[in-house]
């Protein structure tokens, strides 16, 4: 009698296990929805960094972060030079072509964004015309967090921790998806 009650124990424990990280578990999509919610929140928000190096070019670098239909994201960093002059760069990339992200030694809200292929378009833009200048594709983007405003606001704790590992999390995702190669036509 006593060894069924243990057992019937034992099984009512591990079904309340399986039950609950059935319950907190993120998906593909209730991350991607974070992502989206979080940056529509904090992005459209222009954040300064002011280079504390005396041999920095910059005066300043201004960050803002969009979040536009089918999961992509845009980072406009811009850089304030001295003597007044200003270069521009956009990140376009989305959410599913993301196949890495670290944070840079040293610091929590400089992120590398890699892709597996060339993914990630860098527009540079004219600063007398506002128009794209330059635009190239790359697999690979270093770039302050936008979102250090959320944290000098004090509207979150950790946001860019958790960023990081929501990324990663995707990152891992997308890596976990079959590989479709194009056939070369002959």
């Amino acid at each position: 009698m006593t060894t069924t009650r243990k057992i019937t124990q034992i099984v009512a424990g591990v079904s309340l296990m399986v039950l609950s990280l059935n319950v907190t578990a993120q998906t593909e999509q209730t991350t991607k929805d974070w992502i989206r919610q979080k940056i529509e929140k904090y992005g459209g928000t222009e954040v300064t960094y002011k280079p504390q190096s005396k041999a920095a070019t910059e005066v300043a670098i201004k960050y803002q972060t969009y979040y536009y239909g089918g999961d992509t994201i845009k980072i406009q960093e811009t850089r304030v030079l001295k003597g007044g002059s200003k270069l521009t760069n956009i990140y376009t990339f989305r959410i599913d072509d993301l196949t890495g992200i670290t944070s840079l030694a040293g610091s929590n809200d400089v992120f590398d964004f890699k892709t597996d292929k060339n993914k990630v378009i860098l527009q540079e833009i004219n600063s007398k015309t506002n128009q794209p200048k330059t635009a190239y594709y790359t697999n690979h983007v270093r770039t302050k967090i936008w979102f250090v405003s959320a944290k000098e606001l004090n509207k979150e704790e950790n946001i860019e921790q958790r960023f990081l590992k929501a990324f990663q999390f995707m990152a891992g995702i997308n890596n976990a998806k079959p590989k479709t190669e194009s056939k070369e036509a002959f």
